[in-house]
């Protein structure tokens, strides 16, 4: 058996794209990091076509908790997310990331008037759903990880991440 079995592999699953109303900065706290909140009152969950359980749902409520490391080269981002489907079945959502903070990224986190959009990648993590309809039990059941990215618009900014859902390998040794 190849050294490399065994692995997961992943299957697109699901799309975020949360508008962000404005930043709440707390200042340093004792880790020596840097505290800000964002509010993110509005936007949508969706899964890509082809994915099961499909479902669109709107978000009613969402913020994301962000520390910035002191040395200033990463972020810790904590997002939560309360939504609710076209059915009216309520979804839950948790997302944990780590971002790379450069020059681009500081001018988006500060919401500068020269910010630019930034490419997928900066920032990875993992995201758990709670839902409410047992149609949707599958996404409690999963495991999902993926990146995500901040667009800079007329309108203001939007985070939108995109998920795979973790595949377990069934390679046997």
């Amino acid at each position: 058996m190849s050294p490399l079995s065994g692995f997961p592999t992943v299957t697109p699953a699901v799309v975020i794209k949360l508008n962000v109303a404005n930043a709440n900065p707390h200042g340093i706290i004792h880790t020596g990091s840097t505290f800000t909140h964002f509010d993110c009152p509005s936007g949508t969950i969706e899964s890509v076509e082809g994915f099961s359980p499909a479902f669109k749902a709107k978000v009613n409520f969402g913020a994301d908790w962000c520390t910035f490391d002191a040395d200033k080269e990463h972020g810790r981002l904590n997002l939560k997310v309360v939504a609710r489907t076209d059915e009216g079945a309520s979804i839950s959502l948790d997302y944990n990331r780590v971002i790379r903070m450069d020059e681009a990224a500081w001018k988006v986190f500060t919401m500068q008037p020269d910010a630019k959009t930034m490419a997928f990648g900066a920032a990875t993590g993992s995201c758990h759903f709670v839902v409410g309809d047992k149609k949707l039990k599958a996404l409690e059941n999963n495991v999902f990880a993926g990146n995500g990215r901040i667009k800079v618009g007329e309108n203001g900014l939007v985070a939108e991440s995109r998920f795979c859902q973790i595949v377990p390998s069934t390679d046997m040794d």
